[in-house]
C-alpha cells in the first residue's frame, strides 16, 4: 500500500474527524493573522459534547466530577503543525472523556492491595479542607469502592498498577459521591502517532503544571531567563521575531524545580492596553521550552484580544470556576498587580547555563523522578475510533506533584510537595497559600 504523504494523511484525518453532524469535531475555524504575532497560525476545533451521548441509569447526572471541555485549539508558526496542534487537542479531551463501565474496574484500594496506587500518595486536598460542611470533594477512602483504570508504571513495567477512574477520565460521573476527591483536569493528557511521544509530552506538562501552580501559591519570584545569542539562532524564526521585534512586551522566567527538566514561563503584554498571556512549558531541551511557552502565550495573547474586542463582561473573581474564567478575569488591568511579584527577584540565568539542561532524555527523567521517590505512571485512554486512526492518547500521571486548580480560592492545603520546591528554590519555609486567582487558561 502507498505511504500517504503528510499533507494525504492530514486530509484523511480531516476528512474522519471534522463534520458538522457527524464529527468529533463539529466545526474547524482559522484565525486571521493578529499583527502581534505575525506568522502565527491557529486554529480552533468546536467539539461534540460527548456526554451528552451517553445514556447511563446506573448514574446520577449530580455526580460529575467537572464536565469536559468542548473545544480544542492549535498554535505554530507554520500552518500544518497549527492545524495537528488542534486535532491533537480535539482528540485527547474527546478520548478522555469516552470511557465506559466494562472498562473499568470496580474495587476498594484496600482490596486492591499493592496493584493501587494509594489516594494518599497524591497531593489531594488536606483533613482541614474536607472536613469543612459543604465542600464538595471527598476525603480518600479506602474502603470505599471506586472505579479504576489499569496503568504502566514505566519504571517498573511488568507491576500491576491501577490508578482511580475519577483522577483520569475528564469529567467523569461517578456512582458515589465519595469517588471525587478531587478536581479533574486535563494536565497530563497528550496525544501521539505512538504511545512513547505521547507520554514524554504528557509527564513535561505534568512538571509545567507543578511547577506553575508551586511558584504562584508560594508566590515565588523566580529568575529572568537571558536567552543567549546562541540560543536565540536555534529558535523558531518566528519566535526570534517575537522575542526581537514584537509589538509586545515579553518576558521570560525559569521556574525549574528539584526535578531538573527545563521549565520556562513567558508573559506576553500589550505595552499600552490591558491584553495579556501567560504560557509555561517543560521540555528535555531548554530552547524547545522557550519555543512552546513563546507560542502558547501568543496564542494567549490573541485569544485575550478576541475576548476584550468582543465586550463581552469579565468575570468577578467569585465566578471565577474553569481556566477560561481565570485567563479572562485578568484582561482587566487593575487586576494585573497581582502578576508584579514575578519582578521581584533581580538574579538572571542565562539560557545556555548547565542548570537548565540536566536531563538528556526520557530515561533520564524516569530515573530522576523515581530517585526522588516518585512514580511516573500512564493510563491509555485511547478511543476505539481514534485508536483506528493511528493516535495514542495517554493520561500521565505523578503521585505527589502539585497540581494546578481552577476556581476562586481553590488551592489545596496539602503542602508536601510545597516544602520539597521550597527548599529547593532556597525559601525558609512554604510561606502562607496565595489566594489570588492565578493566571493560567
Amino acid at each position: 500500500m502507498e505511504r500517504l504523504s503528510e499533507a494525504g494523511r492530514l486530509a484523511m484525518i480531516h476528512q474522519a474527524l471534522v463534520h458538522r453532524r457527524h464529527g468529533i469535531i463539529t466545526a474547524l475555524f482559522e484565525e486571521t493573522e493578529h499583527p502581534a504575532a505575525r506568522g502565527l497560525f491557529v486554529f480552533n476545533a468546536m467539539m461534540i459534547d460527548f456526554k451528552a451521548l451517553m445514556i447511563d441509569p446506573s448514574r446520577s447526572k449530580q455526580l460529575a466530577s467537572d464536565r469536559a471541555s468542548l473545544a480544542g485549539s492549535g498554535a505554530a508558526f507554520d500552518r500544518t503543525s497549527a492545524l495537528w496542534s488542534a486535532f491533537g487537542e480535539a482528540i485527547e479531551r474527546y478520548s478522555a472523556s469516552a470511557f465506559f463501565d466494562d472498562e473499568l474496574h470496580y474495587a476498594s484500594q484496600n482490596a486492591l492491595g499493592a496493584a493501587a496506587t494509594p489516594l494518599e500518595d497524591f497531593v489531594l486536598f488536606s483533613a482541614e479542607q474536607t472536613r469543612q460542611p459543604g465542600f464538595e470533594f471527598a476525603a480518600p477512602d479506602a474502603d470505599l469502592v471506586r472505579a479504576w483504570v489499569p496503568a504502566l508504571d514505566l519504571t517498573e513495567p511488568e507491576r500491576e498498577c491501577w490508578l482511580p477512574a475519577q483522577l483520569v477520565y475528564l469529567g467523569m460521573r461517578v456512582k458515589q459521591p465519595g469517588e471525587i476527591v478531587f478536581q479533574s483536569s486535563s494536565t497530563g493528557l497528550a496525544c501521539g502517532m505512538d504511545a512513547e511521544r505521547a507520554i514524554l509530552s504528557g509527564l513535561c506538562e505534568t512538571i509545567e503544571r507543578d511547577a506553575f501552580a508551586a511558584m504562584w501559591q508560594m508566590r515565588y519570584a523566580p529568575r529572568r531567563l537571558q536567552v543567549t545569542d546562541a540560543t536565540l539562532a536555534s529558535l523558531l524564526p518566528g519566535v526570534q521575531h517575537a522575542l526581537q521585534a514584537s509589538p509586545l512586551q515579553i518576558d521570560l522566567w525559569d521556574i525549574s524545580t528539584d526535578i531538573g527538566l527545563p521549565v520556562v514561563l513567558c508573559l506576553a503584554r500589550n505595552r499600552n492596553g490591558a491584553t495579556m498571556s501567560v504560557g509555561a512549558s517543560a521540555h528535555l531541551s531548554i530552547t524547545q521550552a522557550i519555543n512552546k511557552a513563546v507560542i502558547e502565550s501568543l496564542h494567549g495573547y490573541i485569544w485575550a484580544d478576541s475576548i476584550l474586542q468582543s465586550g463581552s463582561p469579565l468575570p468577578e473573581r467569585t465566578a471565577i470556576d474553569n481556566p477560561s474564567d481565570h485567563f479572562a478575569y485578568f484582561l482587566d488591568r487593575s487586576r494585573q498587580s497581582t502578576l508584579d511579584f514575578l519582578f521581584d527577584n533581580p538574579q538572571v540565568i542565562r539560557s545556555d547555563d548547565p542548570a537548565l539542561q540536566q536531563l538528556s532524555d526520557e530515561t533520564a527523567l524516569l530515573g530522576r523522578l523515581r530517585q526522588m521517590g516518585y512514580r511516573a505512571l500512564a493510563a491509555d485512554v485511547t478511543a476505539a475510533d481514534i485508536g483506528s486512526l493511528g493516535f495514542q492518547v495517554v493520561r500521565t500521571v505523578v503521585p505527589g506533584l502539585q497540581p494546578l486548580l481552577f476556581g476562586d480560592g481553590r488551592i489545596s492545603l496539602d503542602t508536601r510537595r510545597l516544602q520539597q520546591i521550597a527548599r529547593h528554590w532556597g525559601l525558609p519555609a512554604v510561606p502562607p497559600a496565595n489566594t489570588d486567582p492565578h493566571p493560567f487558561p
